[in-house]
């Protein structure tokens, strides 16, 4: 008799990818796990993606889902609610990809470490020709690991890539993403991480596109408040001093160099003047002289 292997979820959330859609939908249902469903969600797409959708449907025959855009909490929320059946679930941007194995491998790992209710692994960041970009790469899978790792988390010493399996039961716990936080995957991390170890998978089990517009007007001031915002639920913990502290320097190297930013950045220099000494200060410092764009 065949194994009986458990159910995943897989929501993807469309929104504006026709470029990018066929290559995410392809990498999510020729995943090498024998018991998936694939949930697409197209929240109020604008551009030719449905009639990509249309298409991909009809070859791969998963749950195909319009509505009117909602924003991306609300639509993972709507997914998990109304449509996931899984015992995990797991989602993937219409703008990135899977690499093979990576329901595979997450799986594993959670049937193996049944008191671990999150696992993540490394992504791979490539722009928007396709390319790879290595030293973007290096940077974000530098320093990873599992286990208690809310403090790196809220001081933000590393990211955990966007590329997460739950156990379908946490949500019922802590609750759905919150739909206030722009960066709903930061403010659930930390909602998962204060009470449990997260796992990590040391294997590139995703690609993450950024380019374009991960540069526009509002999407940086958005990411920091939205930081900002989930931060401060943790007001109680011994790390929110220090957090707040270094979200004002990352907001000073950060916006250091942007022309409309500048008395924000000032402001943020001298909230985090105890880092004069790093060698990352005084870059700060040239770009807010020297660099206006």
């Amino acid at each position: 008799m065949n194994e009986i292997r458990p159910l995943v979820s897989v929501i993807i959330p469309s929104y504006n990818h026709s470029a990018f859609i066929n290559q995410c939908i392809e990498s999510v249902c020729n995943q090498n796990y024998p018991n998936f469903e694939v949930i697409v969600i197209d929240d109020g797409s604008t551009d030719n993606s449905r009639e990509i959708l249309g298409v991909l449907h009809h070859k791969y025959k998963f749950q195909l889902i319009y509505q009117e855009n909602i924003g991306l909490s609300r639509t993972l929320n709507r997914g998990i609610e109304e449509f996931a059946r899984g015992k995990y679930f797991t989602f993937c941007a219409s703008d990135d990809y899977w690499l093979q194995g990576k329901l595979a491998k997450q799986i594993q790992f959670l049937e193996e470490n049944p008191d671990i209710p999150m696992v993540f692994g490394k992504s791979k960041i490539i722009d928007f020709k396709g390319s790879f970009l290595k030293e973007q790469t290096k940077l974000l899978n530098n320093g990873l690991k599992g286990g208690k790792i809310f403090k790196e988390i809220i001081l933000q010493e590393f990211h955990p890539p966007v590329n997460y399996m739950y156990r379908s039961v946490i949500f019922k716990e802590i609750g759905l993403f919150d739909e206030d936080a722009w960066a709903e995957d930061f403010d659930m991390n930390l909602r998962i991480a204060i009470k449990y170890p997260i796992g990590f998978i040391d294997d590139f089990l995703a690609c993450y596109r950024r380019g374009e517009n991960s540069n526009s007007t509002t999407r940086p001031y958005r990411i920091i408040n939205s930081h900002k915002y989930s931060i401060d639920k943790f007001r109680r913990t011994e790390y929110y001093t220090e957090a707040i502290l270094r979200w004002h320097y990352r907001n000073f190297l950060w916006y250091a160099c942007r022309k409309k930013s500048k008395l924000f950045a000032i402001k943020s220099m001298f909230l985090s003047i105890r880092f004069i000494t790093d060698e990352i200060f005084v870059k700060g410092i040239r770009d807010l002289l020297l660099r206006w764009y």
